[in-house]
C-alpha cells in the first residue's frame, strides 16, 4: 500500500503525485496509465489536454494577435513607436500580474473562483474592445 492510495489500491488520492514517495511516483508514472493521466491521479486528465488544445486553437488567431495588430494601426505615425512600446509594456506587466497572483488566488479563493475572476476580467475586456476601440477598416495609417 502506497499510503496515498484510495481503497482501490491503485487509484491515487488527488494531489498524491505531488509528493516524492517512490511508490507513489511509480504508480503515477507507470506505463499502465494512459499518457494524459501520467503524473495526474485524475480520470479527467484527457479533459485538461482537450481544454489546453482548445485554448491554443482559439487564442492564437484572436486574442493572441489582436493587441499587436491594433498597436500597429491605432496610433498616428509620429507617436506609433512610443505608444506601441507603452502598450507592449502594459501587456507584459498584465501577464506578470496574472502569473504572480494566480497560484495565490487558487489557494486563497479556490480554483473555480480564480478562473471566474479572470473570466469576468476577460468579459469586461471584450466589451471594452467592442464598445471603445475604434474601427480602423478602410482608414489610412495616418487617419
Amino acid at each position: 500500500d502506497c499510503g496515498f492510495c484510495a481503497s482501490g489500491g491503485n487509484q491515487l488520492l488527488p494531489g498524491a503525485c505531488l509528493l516524492s514517495n517512490s511508490t507513489v511516483k511509480h504508480v503515477c508514472e507507470g506505463d499502465s496509465r494512459p499518457w494524459f493521466t501520467r503524473g495526474c491521479p485524475s480520470q479527467y486528465g484527457w479533459l485538461a489536454v482537450l481544454g489546453l488544445a482548445l485554448y491554443i486553437i482559439f487564442f492564437a488567431p484572436g486574442m493572441g494577435t489582436l493587441p499587436w495588430v491594433i498597436n500597429s494601426e491605432i496610433y498616428p505615425l509620429r507617436y506609433r513607436g512610443i505608444c506601441g512600446g507603452l502598450a507592449a509594456t502594459a501587456n507584459w506587466v498584465s501577464n506578470l500580474i496574472v502569473a504572480q497572483t494566480f497560484l495565490t488566488m487558487t489557494v486563497t479563493i479556490g480554483t473555480s473562483m480564480t478562473f471566474l475572476v479572470f473570466g469576468v476580467i476577460s468579459v469586461i475586456a471584450l466589451f471594452f474592445v467592442l464598445i471603445i476601440m475604434p474601427e480602423t477598416k478602410g482608414l489610412s495609417l495616418e487617419q
